[in-house]
């Protein structure tokens, strides 16, 4: 995965304003995105499942993007920025290969496998409050 520089110099991030309420309004859609979405049967929604889950890990990055100051054009970019605050390489990677998922299924046509939506779900539970963490604590900002 490439560095968040290389998105900034691209002109695909940019700097902005800090944006807290932003950055809650994204957090609160994110939550309410998938507490909607895992009430739907799997079997019968899966790509929406999957699509959704991805759309609210998504707005979390975008909070966080959004609190330290960015504004990212690029899923990519949103991702490489959880670069600045020390995630396991492991997560971050999982989280690429959700993005590249979602984008052949959305723009390809490939199917999303049932292991594959109850896998982001898992992902979901296990990593989203602590990404929501680096949110809202106001001295996590990212080295900028």
């Amino acid at each position: 995965m490439k560095k968040f520089e290389f998105y900034l110099n691209e002109k695909v991030v940019k700097k902005v304003s800090s944006d807290p309420s932003l950055a809650n309004f994204l957090l609160a859609d994110a939550k309410e995105r998938f507490s909607q979405s895992i009430k739907l049967k799997l079997k019968e929604f899966n790509k929406i499942i999957f699509e959704n889950v991805y759309d609210s890990l998504r707005n979390i990055l975008d909070a966080l993007l959004a609190i330290n100051g960015f504004k990212s054009y690029s899923h990519e970019a949103s991702i490489a920025f959880l670069q600045k605050f020390n995630i396991e390489e492991s997560i971050i990677l999982e989280l690429d290969n959700f993005r590249y998922q979602r984008n052949s299924s959305k723009y390809y046509g490939k199917n999303i496998s049932l292991e594959s939506t109850t896998e982001i779900i898992n992902f979901y539970n296990k990593y989203s409050e602590k990404l929501i963490k680096l949110c809202k604590k106001k001295d996590n900002c990212a080295k900028k």
